[in-house]
Protein backbone atom coordinates (compact mmCIF):
# COMPACT_ATOMS: atom_id res chain seq x y z
CA UNK A 1 0.00 0.00 0.00
CA UNK A 2 1.25 3.51 -0.84
CA UNK A 3 0.84 6.81 0.94
CA UNK A 4 1.71 10.33 -0.20
CA UNK A 5 2.13 13.43 1.90
CA UNK A 6 3.30 16.95 0.96
CA UNK A 7 6.12 18.98 2.46
CA UNK A 8 8.20 16.05 3.60
CA UNK A 9 5.55 14.42 5.83
CA UNK A 10 4.66 10.75 5.50
CA UNK A 11 1.02 9.64 5.71
CA UNK A 12 0.35 7.05 8.37
CA UNK A 13 -1.08 3.83 6.90
CA UNK A 14 -3.12 1.48 9.02
CA UNK A 15 -2.94 -1.76 7.00
CA UNK A 16 -0.19 -2.69 6.51
CA UNK A 17 2.05 -0.18 8.27
CA UNK A 18 4.64 1.48 6.03
CA UNK A 19 8.15 0.18 6.26
CA UNK A 20 9.94 2.44 3.75
CA UNK A 21 9.76 6.09 2.86
CA UNK A 22 11.14 7.68 -0.27
CA UNK A 23 11.71 11.42 0.11
CA UNK A 24 12.32 14.05 -2.54
CA UNK A 25 12.29 17.81 -1.95
CA UNK A 26 8.78 18.76 -0.83
CA UNK A 27 7.22 15.27 -0.94
CA UNK A 28 7.55 11.96 0.88
CA UNK A 29 6.17 8.73 -0.54
CA UNK A 30 5.75 5.50 1.36
CA UNK A 31 5.49 1.79 0.62
CA UNK A 32 5.24 -1.38 2.62
CA UNK A 33 7.86 -3.36 0.67
CA UNK A 34 10.93 -2.98 -1.51
CA UNK A 35 8.86 -4.34 -4.39
CA UNK A 36 6.60 -1.32 -4.01
CA UNK A 37 9.57 1.03 -4.38
CA UNK A 38 9.53 0.45 -8.12
CA UNK A 39 5.98 1.76 -8.29
CA UNK A 40 7.26 4.93 -6.62
CA UNK A 41 10.14 5.08 -9.09
CA UNK A 42 7.63 5.48 -11.93
CA UNK A 43 6.22 8.65 -10.35
CA UNK A 44 7.23 11.48 -12.69
CA UNK A 45 8.20 13.67 -9.71
CA UNK A 46 10.64 11.03 -8.50
CA UNK A 47 11.99 10.21 -11.95
CA UNK A 48 12.83 13.85 -12.62
CA UNK A 49 14.61 14.34 -9.28
CA UNK A 50 18.39 14.14 -9.13
CA UNK A 51 19.50 10.87 -7.55
CA UNK A 52 21.47 12.66 -4.82
CA UNK A 53 18.24 14.33 -3.64
CA UNK A 54 16.33 11.05 -3.28
CA UNK A 55 16.42 9.66 0.26
CA UNK A 56 15.35 6.13 1.21
CA UNK A 57 14.51 5.60 4.89
CA UNK A 58 13.63 2.41 6.74
CA UNK A 59 15.73 0.11 4.55
CA UNK A 60 18.39 -2.25 5.92
CA UNK A 61 22.05 -1.32 5.61
CA UNK A 62 23.39 -1.70 2.10
CA UNK A 63 20.08 -0.99 0.35
CA UNK A 64 20.25 2.19 -1.70
CA UNK A 65 18.71 3.93 -4.70
CA UNK A 66 20.84 4.51 -7.78
CA UNK A 67 20.40 4.83 -11.53
CA UNK A 68 21.24 2.55 -14.42
CA UNK A 69 21.33 4.24 -17.83
CA UNK A 70 19.24 7.06 -16.39
CA UNK A 71 16.58 4.73 -14.92
CA UNK A 72 16.09 4.50 -11.15
CA UNK A 73 17.36 1.20 -9.79
CA UNK A 74 17.89 -0.53 -6.43
CA UNK A 75 21.06 -2.04 -5.03
CA UNK A 76 21.36 -4.38 -2.05
CA UNK A 77 23.74 -7.12 -0.93
CA UNK A 78 23.17 -10.81 -1.68
CA UNK A 79 22.94 -13.18 -4.62
CA UNK A 80 20.28 -12.89 -7.31
CA UNK A 81 18.32 -15.76 -5.75
CA UNK A 82 18.56 -14.30 -2.25
CA UNK A 83 17.44 -10.83 -3.37
CA UNK A 84 14.42 -12.18 -5.25
CA UNK A 85 13.36 -14.50 -2.44
CA UNK A 86 13.67 -11.75 0.17
CA UNK A 87 11.80 -9.12 -1.83
CA UNK A 88 8.95 -11.41 -2.88
CA UNK A 89 8.57 -12.82 0.64
CA UNK A 90 8.50 -9.35 2.12
CA UNK A 91 5.83 -8.18 -0.34
CA UNK A 92 3.75 -11.27 0.38
CA UNK A 93 3.88 -10.71 4.14
CA UNK A 94 3.01 -7.03 3.73
CA UNK A 95 0.14 -7.34 1.24
CA UNK A 96 -0.86 -10.96 0.63
CA UNK A 97 -1.19 -12.43 4.12
CA UNK A 98 -4.07 -12.25 6.61
CA UNK A 99 -3.41 -11.69 10.33
CA UNK A 100 -3.72 -15.46 10.87
CA UNK A 101 -0.85 -15.94 8.34
CA UNK A 102 -3.07 -17.47 5.64
CA UNK A 103 -2.50 -16.15 2.11
CA UNK A 104 -5.20 -13.92 0.73
CA UNK A 105 -7.04 -14.89 -2.41
CA UNK A 106 -6.48 -12.82 -5.52
CA UNK A 107 -9.71 -10.90 -4.95
CA UNK A 108 -8.76 -10.11 -1.35
CA UNK A 109 -5.57 -8.30 -2.36
CA UNK A 110 -5.71 -4.60 -3.21
CA UNK A 111 -5.31 -3.59 -6.82
CA UNK A 112 -2.18 -1.54 -6.07
CA UNK A 113 -0.43 -4.41 -4.28
CA UNK A 114 -1.38 -6.90 -7.01
CA UNK A 115 -0.28 -4.66 -9.87
CA UNK A 116 2.91 -3.79 -8.00
CA UNK A 117 3.80 -7.50 -7.79
CA UNK A 118 3.29 -8.21 -11.47
CA UNK A 119 4.98 -4.99 -12.54
CA UNK A 120 7.96 -6.15 -10.50
CA UNK A 121 7.88 -9.54 -12.24
CA UNK A 122 7.93 -7.75 -15.59
CA UNK A 123 10.75 -5.50 -14.41
CA UNK A 124 12.91 -8.58 -13.74
CA UNK A 125 13.51 -8.80 -17.49
CA UNK A 126 16.00 -5.99 -16.79
CA UNK A 127 18.32 -7.44 -14.12
CA UNK A 128 20.46 -4.29 -14.09
CA UNK A 129 17.66 -2.51 -12.23
CA UNK A 130 18.11 -4.87 -9.27
CA UNK A 131 21.63 -6.27 -9.59
CA UNK A 132 25.05 -4.69 -9.88
CA UNK A 133 27.50 -5.76 -12.59
CA UNK A 134 29.40 -7.84 -10.03
CA UNK A 135 26.22 -9.62 -8.89
CA UNK A 136 25.28 -10.38 -12.48
CA UNK A 137 28.76 -11.79 -13.19
CA UNK A 138 28.52 -14.04 -10.12
CA UNK A 139 25.05 -15.25 -11.18
CA UNK A 140 26.27 -15.96 -14.72
CA UNK A 141 29.29 -17.87 -13.44
CA UNK A 142 27.10 -19.90 -11.09
CA UNK A 143 24.69 -20.75 -13.91
CA UNK A 144 27.57 -21.70 -16.19
CA UNK A 145 28.94 -24.06 -13.54
CA UNK A 146 25.54 -25.79 -13.51
CA UNK A 147 25.57 -26.07 -17.29
CA UNK A 148 22.80 -23.48 -17.78
CA UNK A 149 22.48 -19.80 -18.64
CA UNK A 150 21.50 -16.99 -16.30
CA UNK A 151 18.05 -15.50 -16.93
CA UNK A 152 16.90 -13.26 -14.10
CA UNK A 153 13.27 -13.37 -15.30
CA UNK A 154 13.31 -17.19 -15.05
CA UNK A 155 14.60 -16.99 -11.49
CA UNK A 156 11.82 -14.54 -10.68
CA UNK A 157 9.16 -16.88 -12.09
CA UNK A 158 10.50 -19.75 -9.99
CA UNK A 159 10.61 -17.61 -6.86
CA UNK A 160 7.10 -16.33 -7.53
CA UNK A 161 5.75 -19.87 -7.84
CA UNK A 162 7.55 -20.96 -4.69
CA UNK A 163 6.48 -17.94 -2.64
CA UNK A 164 2.91 -17.28 -3.85
CA UNK A 165 1.83 -20.58 -5.34
CA UNK A 166 1.25 -19.21 -8.84
CA UNK A 167 3.45 -18.24 -11.77
CA UNK A 168 3.85 -15.05 -13.81
CA UNK A 169 0.64 -15.78 -15.70
CA UNK A 170 -1.32 -15.54 -12.43
CA UNK A 171 -3.60 -17.89 -10.46
CA UNK A 172 -6.89 -19.43 -11.58
CA UNK A 173 -9.78 -17.01 -12.00
CA UNK A 174 -12.42 -17.71 -9.34
CA UNK A 175 -14.90 -20.34 -10.49
CA UNK A 176 -12.93 -21.21 -13.65
CA UNK A 177 -9.91 -23.18 -14.73
CA UNK A 178 -8.47 -20.23 -16.63
CA UNK A 179 -5.40 -18.51 -15.23
CA UNK A 180 -4.73 -14.81 -15.62
CA UNK A 181 -2.67 -12.09 -13.98
CA UNK A 182 -5.23 -9.27 -14.48
CA UNK A 183 -6.55 -8.30 -11.08
CA UNK A 184 -9.78 -6.89 -12.48
CA UNK A 185 -10.73 -10.31 -13.86
CA UNK A 186 -10.34 -11.94 -10.47
CA UNK A 187 -12.41 -9.27 -8.74
CA UNK A 188 -15.12 -9.43 -11.42
CA UNK A 189 -15.55 -13.21 -11.21
CA UNK A 190 -15.39 -13.14 -7.41
CA UNK A 191 -18.29 -10.67 -7.41
CA UNK A 192 -20.20 -12.88 -9.86
CA UNK A 193 -19.98 -15.70 -7.30
CA UNK A 194 -20.85 -13.39 -4.42
CA UNK A 195 -17.53 -13.98 -2.70
CA UNK A 196 -16.84 -11.51 0.14
CA UNK A 197 -14.62 -9.04 -1.69
CA UNK A 198 -13.31 -6.53 0.90
CA UNK A 199 -14.30 -2.88 0.63
CA UNK A 200 -10.65 -1.81 0.45
CA UNK A 201 -10.38 -3.87 -2.75
CA UNK A 202 -13.61 -2.56 -4.29
CA UNK A 203 -13.13 1.12 -3.46
CA UNK A 204 -10.48 1.84 -6.15
CA UNK A 205 -12.72 0.17 -8.75
CA UNK A 206 -15.71 2.23 -7.68
CA UNK A 207 -13.68 5.37 -8.36
CA UNK A 208 -12.33 4.20 -11.74
CA UNK A 209 -14.95 4.43 -14.49
CA UNK A 210 -12.54 2.90 -17.00
CA UNK A 211 -11.65 -0.20 -14.96
CA UNK A 212 -14.24 -2.60 -16.36
CA UNK A 213 -13.74 -2.29 -20.10
CA UNK A 214 -13.10 -4.79 -22.86
CA UNK A 215 -15.93 -7.20 -22.08
CA UNK A 216 -16.08 -6.74 -18.31
CA UNK A 217 -18.72 -4.00 -18.22
CA UNK A 218 -21.07 -6.40 -16.42
CA UNK A 219 -18.79 -6.39 -13.37
CA UNK A 220 -19.29 -2.66 -12.84
CA UNK A 221 -23.01 -3.37 -12.37
CA UNK A 222 -22.16 -5.99 -9.73
CA UNK A 223 -20.17 -3.43 -7.76
CA UNK A 224 -23.06 -0.98 -7.77
CA UNK A 225 -25.80 -3.62 -7.33
CA UNK A 226 -24.99 -6.28 -4.70
CA UNK A 227 -28.41 -7.89 -5.31
CA UNK A 228 -27.11 -9.44 -8.54
CA UNK A 229 -23.94 -10.91 -7.07
CA UNK A 230 -24.12 -14.67 -7.27
CA UNK A 231 -27.67 -14.51 -8.63
CA UNK A 232 -26.94 -14.98 -12.36
CA UNK A 233 -24.09 -16.98 -13.94
CA UNK A 234 -21.61 -14.87 -15.90
CA UNK A 235 -22.52 -16.64 -19.18
CA UNK A 236 -26.06 -15.26 -18.78
CA UNK A 237 -25.25 -12.05 -16.96
CA UNK A 238 -22.96 -10.77 -19.72
CA UNK A 239 -25.56 -10.79 -22.54
CA UNK A 240 -28.40 -9.65 -20.25
CA UNK A 241 -26.53 -6.58 -19.08
CA UNK A 242 -25.11 -6.07 -22.56
CA UNK A 243 -28.57 -5.86 -24.14
CA UNK A 244 -29.90 -3.61 -21.37
CA UNK A 245 -26.89 -1.31 -21.66
CA UNK A 246 -27.18 -1.20 -25.45
CA UNK A 247 -30.79 -0.10 -25.13
CA UNK A 248 -29.94 2.56 -22.55
CA UNK A 249 -31.98 0.77 -19.87
CA UNK A 250 -30.90 1.06 -16.26
CA UNK A 251 -30.31 -2.08 -14.21
CA UNK A 252 -31.11 -1.36 -10.60
CA UNK A 253 -32.88 -2.68 -7.53
CA UNK A 254 -36.24 -2.18 -9.26
CA UNK A 255 -35.61 -4.78 -11.96
CA UNK A 256 -32.88 -6.96 -10.44
CA UNK A 257 -35.42 -9.58 -9.30
CA UNK A 258 -37.15 -9.94 -12.65
CA UNK A 259 -33.81 -10.16 -14.47
CA UNK A 260 -32.76 -12.91 -12.09
CA UNK A 261 -36.02 -14.75 -12.70
CA UNK A 262 -35.77 -14.45 -16.49
CA UNK A 263 -32.17 -15.67 -16.40
CA UNK A 264 -33.39 -19.03 -15.09
CA UNK A 265 -35.35 -19.75 -18.29
CA UNK A 266 -32.42 -18.96 -20.58
CA UNK A 267 -30.13 -21.73 -21.84
CA UNK A 268 -26.76 -22.10 -20.11
CA UNK A 269 -24.93 -20.09 -22.75
CA UNK A 270 -27.54 -17.88 -24.39
CA UNK A 271 -26.91 -15.80 -27.49
CA UNK A 272 -27.61 -12.09 -27.55
CA UNK A 273 -30.64 -12.58 -29.85
CA UNK A 274 -32.13 -15.10 -27.38
CA UNK A 275 -31.66 -12.64 -24.52
CA UNK A 276 -33.03 -9.82 -26.66
CA UNK A 277 -36.19 -11.83 -27.43
CA UNK A 278 -36.77 -12.69 -23.78
CA UNK A 279 -36.27 -9.17 -22.47
CA UNK A 280 -38.46 -7.71 -25.19
CA UNK A 281 -41.27 -10.19 -24.61
CA UNK A 282 -41.38 -9.13 -20.95
CA UNK A 283 -41.37 -5.41 -21.72
CA UNK A 284 -37.87 -4.65 -20.43
CA UNK A 285 -36.71 -3.29 -23.78
CA UNK A 286 -38.70 -1.46 -26.44
CA UNK A 287 -39.35 -2.01 -30.13
CA UNK A 288 -36.54 -0.80 -32.33
CA UNK A 289 -37.28 2.65 -33.69
CA UNK A 290 -37.16 3.31 -37.40
CA UNK A 291 -34.23 5.44 -38.63
CA UNK A 292 -34.85 9.18 -38.34
CA UNK A 293 -34.56 9.54 -42.11
CA UNK A 294 -38.02 8.00 -42.51
CA UNK A 295 -39.51 11.02 -40.79
CA UNK A 296 -38.47 13.22 -43.71
CA UNK A 297 -40.32 13.04 -47.05
CA UNK A 298 -38.24 12.29 -50.16
CA UNK A 299 -38.77 13.41 -53.73
CA UNK A 300 -38.69 10.30 -55.90
CA UNK A 301 -39.21 12.34 -59.05
CA UNK A 302 -41.48 11.65 -62.01
CA UNK A 303 -40.95 8.91 -64.61
CA UNK A 304 -40.16 10.21 -68.09
CA UNK A 305 -41.57 7.08 -69.79
CA UNK A 306 -43.40 3.89 -68.83
CA UNK A 307 -40.02 2.14 -69.00
CA UNK A 308 -38.66 4.45 -66.29
CA UNK A 309 -41.62 3.66 -64.03
CA UNK A 310 -41.19 -0.07 -64.61
CA UNK A 311 -37.46 0.09 -63.83
CA UNK A 312 -38.19 1.86 -60.52
CA UNK A 313 -40.84 -0.71 -59.59
CA UNK A 314 -38.76 -3.72 -60.55
CA UNK A 315 -35.54 -2.50 -58.86
CA UNK A 316 -37.32 -1.35 -55.69
CA UNK A 317 -39.20 -4.65 -55.42
CA UNK A 318 -36.06 -6.69 -55.96
CA UNK A 319 -34.19 -4.74 -53.25
CA UNK A 320 -37.12 -5.08 -50.83
CA UNK A 321 -37.51 -8.82 -51.41
CA UNK A 322 -33.78 -9.47 -51.05
CA UNK A 323 -33.61 -7.47 -47.81
CA UNK A 324 -36.56 -9.36 -46.33
CA UNK A 325 -35.16 -12.71 -47.46
CA UNK A 326 -31.81 -11.87 -45.85
CA UNK A 327 -33.56 -10.86 -42.63
CA UNK A 328 -35.50 -14.14 -42.68
CA UNK A 329 -32.31 -16.16 -43.07
CA UNK A 330 -30.57 -14.22 -40.28
CA UNK A 331 -33.52 -14.84 -37.95
CA UNK A 332 -33.64 -18.53 -38.82
CA UNK A 333 -29.91 -18.85 -38.15
CA UNK A 334 -30.32 -17.16 -34.77
CA UNK A 335 -28.08 -14.22 -35.63
CA UNK A 336 -30.71 -11.53 -35.01
CA UNK A 337 -33.65 -11.18 -32.62
CA UNK A 338 -37.30 -11.09 -33.59
CA UNK A 339 -37.58 -7.35 -32.99
CA UNK A 340 -34.46 -6.74 -35.12
CA UNK A 341 -36.02 -8.90 -37.85
CA UNK A 342 -39.25 -6.93 -37.68
CA UNK A 343 -37.38 -3.62 -37.87
CA UNK A 344 -35.36 -4.76 -40.93
CA UNK A 345 -38.51 -5.89 -42.73
CA UNK A 346 -40.31 -2.64 -41.89
CA UNK A 347 -37.39 -0.62 -43.23
CA UNK A 348 -37.30 -2.70 -46.42
CA UNK A 349 -41.02 -2.16 -47.06
CA UNK A 350 -40.86 1.57 -46.38
CA UNK A 351 -37.74 1.96 -48.50
CA UNK A 352 -39.61 0.41 -51.43
CA UNK A 353 -41.89 3.43 -51.63
CA UNK A 354 -38.98 5.88 -51.30
CA UNK A 355 -36.97 4.49 -54.22
CA UNK A 356 -36.45 7.22 -56.84
CA UNK A 357 -36.94 7.22 -60.61
CA UNK A 358 -33.32 8.28 -61.17
CA UNK A 359 -32.11 4.93 -62.53
CA UNK A 360 -35.19 4.41 -64.67
CA UNK A 361 -35.06 7.92 -66.13
CA UNK A 362 -31.37 7.57 -66.93
CA UNK A 363 -31.98 4.35 -68.88
CA UNK A 364 -35.09 5.75 -70.57
CA UNK A 365 -33.21 8.83 -71.77
CA UNK A 366 -30.31 6.70 -72.96
CA UNK A 367 -32.72 4.59 -74.99
CA UNK A 368 -34.41 7.66 -76.49
CA UNK A 369 -31.02 9.15 -77.43
CA UNK A 370 -29.67 5.85 -78.79
CA UNK A 371 -26.92 6.07 -76.13
CA UNK A 372 -26.02 2.44 -76.41
CA UNK A 373 -22.88 2.90 -74.30
CA UNK A 374 -24.91 3.84 -71.22
CA UNK A 375 -27.28 0.91 -71.78
CA UNK A 376 -24.37 -1.52 -72.17
CA UNK A 377 -22.86 -0.38 -68.85
CA UNK A 378 -26.07 -1.38 -67.04
CA UNK A 379 -27.56 -4.20 -69.10
CA UNK A 380 -24.58 -6.02 -70.64
CA UNK A 381 -23.73 -7.78 -67.40
CA UNK A 382 -24.04 -11.25 -65.90
CA UNK A 383 -27.59 -12.33 -65.02
CA UNK A 384 -27.32 -11.43 -61.32
CA UNK A 385 -26.18 -7.87 -62.05
CA UNK A 386 -28.87 -5.19 -62.49
CA UNK A 387 -31.49 -7.92 -62.70
CA UNK A 388 -34.38 -5.56 -61.94
CA UNK A 389 -33.52 -3.21 -64.84
CA UNK A 390 -33.26 -6.16 -67.25
CA UNK A 391 -36.63 -7.47 -66.10
CA UNK A 392 -38.15 -4.02 -66.71
CA UNK A 393 -36.92 -4.03 -70.32
CA UNK A 394 -38.47 -7.47 -70.81
CA UNK A 395 -41.77 -6.31 -69.26
CA UNK A 396 -41.87 -3.21 -71.48
CA UNK A 397 -40.42 -4.41 -74.80
CA UNK A 398 -40.40 -8.21 -74.53
CA UNK A 399 -36.62 -8.20 -75.00
CA UNK A 400 -34.99 -11.02 -73.05
CA UNK A 401 -31.70 -10.04 -71.40
CA UNK A 402 -31.54 -12.75 -68.73
CA UNK A 403 -30.74 -16.40 -69.38
CA UNK A 404 -29.24 -15.80 -72.85
CA UNK A 405 -25.71 -15.98 -74.23
CA UNK A 406 -23.58 -12.85 -73.88
CA UNK A 407 -23.55 -12.23 -77.65
CA UNK A 408 -27.35 -12.49 -77.84
CA UNK A 409 -27.75 -10.11 -74.93
CA UNK A 410 -25.39 -7.57 -76.49
CA UNK A 411 -27.12 -7.80 -79.88
CA UNK A 412 -30.52 -7.27 -78.22
CA UNK A 413 -29.28 -4.08 -76.54
CA UNK A 414 -28.04 -2.68 -79.86
CA UNK A 415 -31.36 -3.62 -81.48
CA UNK A 416 -33.22 -1.64 -78.83
CA UNK A 417 -31.35 1.43 -80.03
CA UNK A 418 -32.08 0.65 -83.67
CA UNK A 419 -28.57 -0.51 -84.63
CA UNK A 420 -28.19 -3.00 -87.45
CA UNK A 421 -25.53 -5.67 -87.17
CA UNK A 422 -23.20 -3.66 -89.45
CA UNK A 423 -23.75 -0.52 -87.40
CA UNK A 424 -23.08 -2.50 -84.23
CA UNK A 425 -19.81 -3.80 -85.68
CA UNK A 426 -18.74 -0.26 -86.61
CA UNK A 427 -19.66 1.08 -83.17
CA UNK A 428 -17.67 -1.67 -81.47
CA UNK A 429 -14.62 -1.04 -83.68
CA UNK A 430 -14.80 2.64 -82.71
CA UNK A 431 -15.23 1.65 -79.07
CA UNK A 432 -12.04 -0.42 -79.21
CA UNK A 433 -10.21 2.54 -80.72
CA UNK A 434 -11.60 4.94 -78.13
CA UNK A 435 -10.55 2.62 -75.33
CA UNK A 436 -7.05 2.28 -76.78
CA UNK A 437 -6.78 6.07 -76.95
CA UNK A 438 -7.97 6.44 -73.36
CA UNK A 439 -5.51 3.79 -72.20
CA UNK A 440 -2.67 5.44 -74.09
CA UNK A 441 -3.50 8.84 -72.64
CA UNK A 442 -3.69 7.36 -69.13
CA UNK A 443 -0.31 5.68 -69.59
CA UNK A 444 1.15 8.94 -70.87
CA UNK A 445 -0.24 10.90 -67.92
CA UNK A 446 1.07 8.34 -65.42
CA UNK A 447 4.50 8.28 -67.05
CA UNK A 448 4.62 12.11 -67.14
CA UNK A 449 3.84 12.26 -63.41
CA UNK A 450 6.64 9.84 -62.51
CA UNK A 451 9.21 11.32 -64.89
CA UNK A 452 8.36 14.79 -63.62
CA UNK A 453 9.95 13.89 -60.29
CA UNK A 454 13.32 13.02 -61.87
CA UNK A 455 16.02 15.66 -62.17
CA UNK A 456 18.59 16.08 -64.96
CA UNK A 457 21.36 18.63 -65.35
CA UNK A 458 22.13 19.95 -68.83
CA UNK A 459 25.24 21.80 -69.95
CA UNK A 460 23.25 24.85 -71.06
CA UNK A 461 19.91 24.64 -69.31
CA UNK A 462 20.84 23.79 -65.73
CA UNK A 463 18.56 21.48 -63.71
CA UNK A 464 15.41 20.30 -65.47
CA UNK A 465 12.79 17.62 -64.82
CA UNK A 466 12.77 14.22 -66.48
CA UNK A 467 9.75 15.33 -68.57
CA UNK A 468 11.61 18.38 -69.90
CA UNK A 469 14.68 16.22 -70.56
CA UNK A 470 12.66 13.83 -72.76
CA UNK A 471 10.59 16.56 -74.46
CA UNK A 472 13.70 18.52 -75.44
CA UNK A 473 15.44 15.43 -76.74
CA UNK A 474 12.48 14.43 -78.94
CA UNK A 475 12.03 18.00 -80.12
CA UNK A 476 15.71 18.01 -81.14
CA UNK A 477 15.17 14.89 -83.25
CA UNK A 478 16.22 12.17 -80.81
CA UNK A 479 13.24 9.98 -81.60
CA UNK A 480 14.51 6.40 -81.46
CA UNK A 481 14.93 4.40 -78.27
CA UNK A 482 17.86 2.02 -78.23
CA UNK A 483 19.26 -0.23 -75.54
CA UNK A 484 22.89 -1.04 -74.89
CA UNK A 485 24.49 -3.61 -72.63
CA UNK A 486 26.77 -2.33 -69.92
CA UNK A 487 27.98 -5.35 -68.08
CA UNK A 488 24.92 -7.32 -66.96
CA UNK A 489 22.64 -4.29 -67.20
CA UNK A 490 20.68 -2.71 -70.04
CA UNK A 491 21.18 1.01 -70.66
CA UNK A 492 18.54 2.94 -72.61
CA UNK A 493 18.91 6.14 -74.61
CA UNK A 494 17.24 8.30 -77.24
CA UNK A 495 19.33 8.50 -80.41
CA UNK A 496 19.18 10.57 -83.61
CA UNK A 497 19.95 8.62 -86.75
CA UNK A 498 23.44 7.21 -86.64
CA UNK A 499 24.95 9.97 -84.56
CA UNK A 500 27.08 8.79 -81.63
CA UNK A 501 25.53 11.34 -79.31
CA UNK A 502 22.48 10.17 -77.30
CA UNK A 503 20.13 11.27 -74.51
CA UNK A 504 20.10 9.01 -71.47
CA UNK A 505 16.87 7.33 -70.28
CA UNK A 506 16.16 5.38 -67.10
CA UNK A 507 13.57 2.74 -66.27
CA UNK A 508 13.92 3.62 -62.57
CA UNK A 509 13.08 7.34 -62.79
CA UNK A 510 10.25 6.98 -65.33
CA UNK A 511 11.91 8.74 -68.29
CA UNK A 512 12.02 5.50 -70.34
CA UNK A 513 8.29 4.88 -69.90
CA UNK A 514 7.52 8.54 -70.65
CA UNK A 515 9.63 8.53 -73.83
CA UNK A 516 7.89 5.37 -75.06
CA UNK A 517 4.43 6.81 -74.32
CA UNK A 518 5.21 10.05 -76.18
CA UNK A 519 6.67 8.29 -79.22
CA UNK A 520 3.78 5.79 -79.36
CA UNK A 521 1.26 8.63 -79.31
CA UNK A 522 3.13 10.43 -82.10
CA UNK A 523 3.23 7.28 -84.18
CA UNK A 524 -0.51 6.73 -83.70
Amino acid sequence: MLGIAPDGWCLALTEPSSMYTLSIPGITLSTSSLVGLFTLFRDERVRSTDTAQIELAGAPAGVNVTRYNGVLALRQPGTAEEILAAMLTEHRRAEFVEPDDTQRKSWQVTRAAWDGLFEFVDLCRQPQLLLSSDQIEIAEASASARGTRFFFSDLCSEALQSTYGFAACGPAIPGTRDINSRHVLHVAYALAQDLPVPGRVLDPYREDSEAFRYGLEWAETLIQLPELRGAIPVEKLRPILGVMRGEGKAVDANNADILTMLARVLPDQPTYPQVDDLLHSHGLIDDLALPDSFGTPVDIGEPVTPLAERVRERVATLIRDRSIAHADSELKAGRISRRAHRERCDVARLQHGRHSHEQGNRLARALANRDVGTLLETLDRADDHNRGSKQAFYDTFGVKLIGVRAAQRRRAIFSLCGYTEDEQAAWERDAVQRKAERDAQRDLDDARTIAGRARYVGAKCGEISGVEHVDRAIRDGYSTIQSFRRGAAHVYALVRGTEPEARRLSAQDGTLAYARAVLEKRAA
